[in-house]
């Protein structure tokens, strides 16, 4: 009877202590859950965010594109092709921004059994951000771009080691004629940047578009050429910028924008070297 007892106490004490491990252990799980839980809604967060700015800098580039169409609209021709473009990845970024809110609500709304709802969101999350790379990859947009060096720039010791006007623009030439695009991109930024009243204020930001050219962004070459033809419409860029964009058009398969602006081109300046490639260009398309 004794023994009958003894070992019906060490079951007892057996199975107390099989519930106080396994209590401790789902504890542990839900505590890891929470954590992750935490950790995705901060990056659901900041992505929320950069969406916001990828939109102000996509409705940016529709006003430039805006501009592009009243421009050309007395002669009966739109681009249709870059405002199809512009208009999905907006869609997109809607579309985006709906996924996100609702994924996000769906996981705060189980945390006690989110084992496979968690895994669900982290690879979505992950989508998220490889589809907000590739758009600011598209619109040419840097995270977290210029605050840090805007503060920099406003110190004395920044001020101090600005470099001058023809240091800074000769360097980013040089860049370019290397094919060092991307510190030859930083320069002309910067020297507009710095010096936005300059006289060559216009060669930089055409060189930005022969930037985007070679690298085959026609669509941001098109736009960076648009900013030549309309913010110095003086300047001894403008030829090259009509001719250049119309090649763009070409390039993206819109030989009716082409025609345009290389019309455009020859009616304002019927004796430049590219009126004369411009006319040379439309024969080649009107030939059989």
């Amino acid at each position: 009877m004794v023994a009958l007892k003894v070992t019906v106490m060490k079951s007892t004490v057996a199975v107390f202590l099989m519930i106080l491990v396994t209590g401790c252990a789902l504890n542990q799980d839900v505590k890891q859950l929470e954590a992750r839980m935490a950790r995705l809604e901060q990056e659901t967060r900041g992505q929320d965010a950069r969406i916001a700015q990828l939109k102000a800098d996509l409705e940016s580039r529709m006003a430039v594109e805006n501009g592009l169409r009243d421009m050309y609209a007395s002669q009966g021709a739109e681009f249709y092709a870059f405002k199809e473009d512009v208009r999905q990845i907006n869609g997109r970024l809607d579309e985006l921004d709906h996924r996100m809110n609702r994924e996000f609500k769906t996981v705060s709304g189980a945390v006690e059994n989110t084992a496979d709802t968690v895994s669900h969101f982290s690879k979505t999350a992950a989508e998220t951000k490889d589809r907000i790379e590739r758009l600011e990859h598209y619109v040419g947009f840097e995270p977290g771009g210029g605050s840090s060096d805007k503060a920099t720039g406003d110190s004395p010791a920044a001020a101090a080691a600005t470099p001058s006007e023809d240091d800074l623009y000769t360097a980013a030439k040089q860049a370019f004629d290397r094919a060092d695009y991307e510190t030859a991109r930083q320069g002309f930024t910067r020297f507009l940047e710095i010096y936005p009243g300059s006289s060559r204020a216009d060669n930089a930001r055409f060189w930005i578009g022969e930037i985007y050219y070679a690298e085959k962004w026609f669509q941001k070459a098109i736009v960076e050429y648009q900013d030549v033809i309309e913010k110095y419409p003086d300047g001894n860029k403008v030829p090259a910028a009509y001719l250049k964009q119309g090649l763009a058009f070409h390039e993206i398969g819109e030989d009716a924008n082409m025609l345009l602006v290389l019309k455009t081109l020859v009616s304002k300046f019927p004796d430049s070297t590219e009126a004369g490639i411009a006319r040379r260009k439309m024969d080649q398309l009107q030939q059989p």
